[in-house]
C-alpha cells in the first residue's frame, strides 16, 4: 500500500454487485453512471473544477480474447492492444509500459497521454490501464487524472491496484456501465459543453478498447476505426463551442457500438 496515501486514511470500495473491494483515499468520493451524480456506482473520483477529472475504475470480467496469459513475453501484444484501442487519435500517446502485480497476478501497467482541448503536449492527461488475467477472465483498472496532478493522484490507482480482491462469484459479475455500451444522459437543448463531449468521447474510447480485447479481427478493427473516425469529426466540428446536436451525434456513435 503507498505509504503517503495510507497515511492519510483510506476507505474500501464495495462493488455494488458484491464481486470486488479495493481501497481509495479518504479524498475520493463514489463516482456515479451519470455525469449528474445519478445511476449506478461505477467506481472512486476525485474530480472538480481545481483537479479536472479523476477517476478510478475496475473493469470487468470479460473475455480474454486471444490472450491467455500476463507476462513480460506477452506484454508487447497487450501494449499493442491496447494502444490501437486507445491511441487512435494522433494527440493520445503511449508513455510507458511496464509489468507489476495485480489480484496477485503479473499484470501490464500501460500510461497513455492525451493532448487533446482541452489538454495539451505540454499539460496533458493521462490514461493510465493496468491489465491482468485471472481464471481465464480479464480484468483491469483505468485510472485518469491531469499529468500535472500525477504526484497528487496517481498514489491513488497504486493503492486500488496493490489492494483490490476478488470476492466468490467474481466471474458472474457485470462488467462497469462505460464498457457495457451505457452512455451519459442526454443533454438537455443546448447544454452540450466541452466537459460533456469530452465524456461521451472517453466512452466511445472505453467501449472500443474492451471490443477490441474481445475480438481483434480485421472486420471488428475496421469497425471501430469507423466510430473513431465519427467521433474525431464531431469533435472538431465542436470545437470550443459544442451544440446539443454535437453531444446527440457522439451518442449515436455510442449506440451503434451497443
Amino acid at each position: 500500500m503507498p505509504t503517503a496515501v495510507a497515511a492519510q486514511g483510506t476507505r474500501v470500495f464495495d462493488a455494488p454487485d458484491g464481486s470486488y473491494t479495493f481501497s481509495y483515499p479518504l479524498n475520493f468520493a463514489l463516482d456515479h453512471e451519470f455525469a449528474d451524480g445519478t445511476g449506478d456506482v461505477t467506481g472512486v473520483t476525485a474530480s472538480s473544477p481545481t483537479n479536472g477529472d479523476v477517476i478510478v475504475t475496475f473493469l470487468g470480467p470479460r473475455d480474454a480474447g486471444d490472450f491467455k496469459e500476463v507476462s513480460e513475453t506477452t506484454r508487447p501484444d497487450i501494449t499493442d492492444a491496447f494502444t490501437k484501442a486507445v491511441a487512435r487519435l494522433a494527440s493520445t500517446t503511449l508513455k510507458s509500459s511496464s509489468m507489476t502485480t495485480m489480484l496477485g497476478r503479473p499484470a501490464v501497467d500501460m500510461i497513455f497521454q492525451n493532448a487533446r482541448m482541452p489538454f495539451s503536449k505540454e499539460r496533458p492527461q493521462i490514461k493510465r490501464y493496468v491489465f491482468t488475467i485471472a481464471s481465464g477472465k480479464a480484468y483491469n483498472f483505468e485510472c485518469i487524472y491531469r499529468a500535472d496532478k500525477a504526484e497528487q493522484f496517481a498514489p491513488a490507482c497504486d493503492l486500488a491496484v496493490s489492494t483490490v480482491r476478488l470476492r466468490d462469484g467474481a466471474a458472474k459479475a457485470k462488467p462497469a456501465a462505460a464498457n457495457d455500451g451505457g452512455g451519459a444522459a442526454p443533454p438537455a437543448a443546448g447544454s452540450c459543453t466541452r466537459e460533456e463531449l469530452n465524456k461521451r468521447s472517453m466512452q466511445v474510447t472505453d467501449i472500443t478498447s474492451n471490443m477490441l480485447m474481445k475480438d481483434q479481427s480485421p472486420a471488428m478493427i475496421e469497425r471501430l476505426k469507423k466510430a473513431h473516425d465519427a467521433m474525431r469529426a464531431v469533435d472538431e466540428r465542436a470545437s470550443a463551442a459544442p451544440s446539443a446536436q454535437d453531444c446527440k451525434d457522439i451518442d449515436a456513435i455510442i449506440a451503434t457500438l451497443k
